[in-house]
Order: structure tokens, then sequence, then C-alpha cells
């Protein structure tokens, strides 16, 4: 059964079988040759996988994005942050990056933060004379900041399935988004040193346009402030949050900017549900595989191994690191979430690692793979949008993602960086 399970899902792969349906016929699969548990079993565990309350926040979370980005609340902050780095020499490129930190605050999806911004900036870019490629992978790994920055989809199913405080890791990653953001922001600039004229200010600095343009966008950013400030103070979970989220989007939509239409509601409704039901997939098949991984004893092997071939937490964590980022080109963050997660967690608290620290540090290297090729989430949208292919925008990665490593590496070695914050809101 065992050779079947962990043979089988690679040449499923390998066949170019969808990841949701490789986990699941992979585990039928060694079931059906095991002979010793009923298939019957794998409705129930797809089904028990998704009984969890948590999990919910996936589909608001993506609603609440639809929202953001059609009730008008994206382009304000997309102009309230060109306001504040318009000075700037790539300034079109630094206001791409902080737009999606600020946006980063209410969907929780790098995907919707990359098709929400990249709409608007990728094509004012490309208009004002940059190179391509750049915009493209500039916007692709801004993009990634979406689950680092709270609220996150990967931290709500991280949190479900490890039974870590959710709220504590997403104000865990509120620096690391920032020291992210900022690092791509260097790559910018530098980037720009050698790019021409074109990368020249687009605009003086104004502290009167600072203002308006923040006046206008403060109800949008209003969701993120009423998301993270419910989970702070304890008055909402973040399931409950995400929901408070959503209504809040429609008023501010309906009735504030009032460029959302009661019509809309229905297709985003829909177009929110089949967003959230390929990660619902996922999930269930990912966690009918975890189910059978555990049963035959799999992850015992795997931390016992570990165990022998670390001989302290740093050798740990660097092997950590290397696993995630390499598992992270290839397969969906959700996936490997489930799958690994009950494994590495009892061996990263037998290093006496913080548990809340490993879980941001895990966040950020599977954010990192919505950037890298060939499965890079964020990369894909942003390509789609350029209309360029993933083998033409590689090489202007390379800058993007050797400074998210670096970034990667002050992360998991300097502790604090993520648990600080958090103990200080929530003890």
């Amino acid at each position: 059964m065992t050779a079947v399970l962990l043979f089988g899902l690679p040449v499923l792969f390998a066949l170019g079988v969808p990841i949701a349906f490789g986990l699941g016929l992979a585990t039928t699969f060694a079931l059906l040759f095991g002979g010793s548990v009923p298939l019957i079993v794998v409705p129930q565990r797809v089904f028990t996988s998704l009984d969890s309350f948590p999990i919910m926040a996936v589909l608001l979370f993506m609603l609440a994005g639809s929202i953001m980005d059609e009730g008008g609340m994206a382009r304000r902050i997309i102009s309230f942050a060109g306001a504040l780095l318009g000075q700037f020499r790539a300034s079109l490129a630094m206001i791409a990056v902080g737009a999606t930190m600020l946006i980063s605050g209410v969907s929780g999806s790098g995907t919707a933060d990359t098709a929400a911004v990249g709409s608007v900036m990728i094509p004012a870019m490309m208009k004002r004379g940059y190179e391509r490629r750049f915009v493209t992978a500039i916007q692709a790994a801004a993009g990634a900041l979406g689950p680092i920055i709270p609220p996150s989809i990967i931290m709500v199913v991280l949190g479900s399935v490890t039974n870590t405080s959710i709220g504590q890791l997403f104000i865990g990653g509120i620096i690391p988004g920032i020291i992210i953001g900022g690092f791509l922001m260097i790559v910018c600039y530098v980037h720009a040193r050698r790019g021409g004229a074109a990368y020249e200010a687009t605009e003086t600095f104004s502290w009167s346009r600072v203002w308006t343009t923040f006046w206008q966008a403060i109800p949008g950013l209003g969701m993120a402030i009423l998301v993270l400030g419910g989970i702070l103070t304890g008055v909402f979970t973040a399931t409950e949050s995400a929901v408070m989220g959503v209504v809040y989007g429609f008023v501010i939509g309906l009735w504030v900017y009032r460029e959302l239409r009661l019509s809309q509601i229905p297709r985003m409704l829909v177009e929110a549900a089949c967003r959230s039901a390929i990660i619902l997939i996922i999930i269930g098949t990912a966690g009918l595989f975890g189910w059978l991984v555990a049963n035959l004893q799999i992850p015992t092997v795997v931390a016992r191994f570990l165990q022998d071939h670390s001989a302290n937490w740093i050798v740990f964590m660097i092997l950590v690191n290397a696993l995630l980022l390499l598992l992270g080109m290839f397969m969906e963050s959700i996936a490997v979430i489930i799958i690994l997660m009950p494994i590495l967690y009892p061996v990263a608290q037998s290093f006496g690692i913080d548990l809340l620290h490993f879980g941001v540090v895990v966040s950020v290297n599977l954010s990192i793979g919505l950037v890298t090729p060939p499965y890079g989430a964020t990369l894909f949208v942003a390509c789609s949008i350029a209309k360029m292919s993933i083998r033409e925008v590689t090489p202007a990665l390379l800058p993007s993602i050797f400074v998210m490593i670096i970034a990667q590496a002050l992360i998991t070695f300097i502790p604090p960086l993520t648990t600080w914050l958090p103990r200080l809101f929530i003890p």
C-alpha cells in the first residue's frame, strides 16, 4: 500500500493529472490494492477534511477580494499608493508593490491581489516604457505578499490543520510582509538605475494629494482595519472577521463609492464560489492523502530521519526551507500544508521551535512558491495580463526571488520578527 501511494502520486503528476485529482486517485488506488480498508472511507475522509469552521473563511475572503476590486476600493488604494511613492525613481513599480501590500490586508489571496493591482498597474507601466518582462515579474512577486500580510487563506488552512491560533499567525505575518515588500522596492530601484528615462519619477510629492487620496481610500482601507481590528481585540474569530469584511465591502461598494450594483452580486457570488471550490477540492483530497500517510506511519519515519540528520534547530530549519521551496515550485500550497504539517510540526516542537514562528516561516515559504515557475499562481495571473509566456518572464524573476529568499532567511533565524507583534497583541 505504501509503495502504491508514494510511487503512484509522482506518476500521476508526471502524466499531467491535476494535483487535487492526483492526490485522490493515488490514495484510492493504494486503498484498493491494499484491500484492508473499504473504499467508503474515501468520501468520508474528504468530507471530514472539509468539515471545519475556519475553512469557511476561504470563500469569504475570496468574495471580499472581488468586492474590493469591483466596488472601487482597489482603484482608490492604488491612487493613495501613487501619491506616497510617485516621487521616486521606478515609482510605478513601487506603487504596484505598495498597492499590493495595502490590498493584501483585505483578500488573503495572492492571485486576487495580483489581478486587482496588475490589471491597472501592468498596462500603466508598459505604457510608460518599463521593460515588459520586469513589469510582469515584479507584479507577480508583489502578489506573493497576499498570503503573508493578513488576512491569509494559507494561514487559515495552516491554523485549522495544526490548531495554531489563526489570529496570531495573521499578526505574525505583518513584519515579514513589510520586510519582503521593502526588499522588492529595492529591486525596483536597482533595476531603474540602469533602465533609462522611462523610470524617472512620474510626479512631485504633494501633501495635499496624499491627503486627498488617503481620504478617498479610507473607506476601502477600513475593511482591512475592521478585519484585523476584530481579531486583535478578540471581538471576531478569523472566520467571523471575514464575514464582517464582506458585509462592510458590500456597504461601501453599494452606498459609499456607489460603483457596485445589485445586479453584479450574483455573478460575484458564483465566481467566488468557483474559485473557492478549486481550493476546497484540494483541501479535501489532500486531507484524504494525509490521513492515509498518517495511518501508514510515514510521518514517524520522516520525523526520525529529520531528527537523526539535524544536529540542531538551525539545520532542521534549513532543511525545511529547502524542502518547502522545492515543493512550492510544483505543488499547490494548500496541499503541501495538509500533507506535511502533521509531519513537520511535531518535529519542530521537539527541537524547541516556537510553533507560531514555524507557522509563519512555512507560510512565507509557500508564498514564495506562488512566484516560482513552473507552478506559480501569481506568475500565471501576471503573465496573462501582460500577455507574456512564463519562459520569457523567468529570467526577470530571479532578482525578486533572490531577495525574497534573503528575507526568508532573516525571518527564519530571527524569530522575534514573527513572534513579537502577535504576543504583544494576543498574549
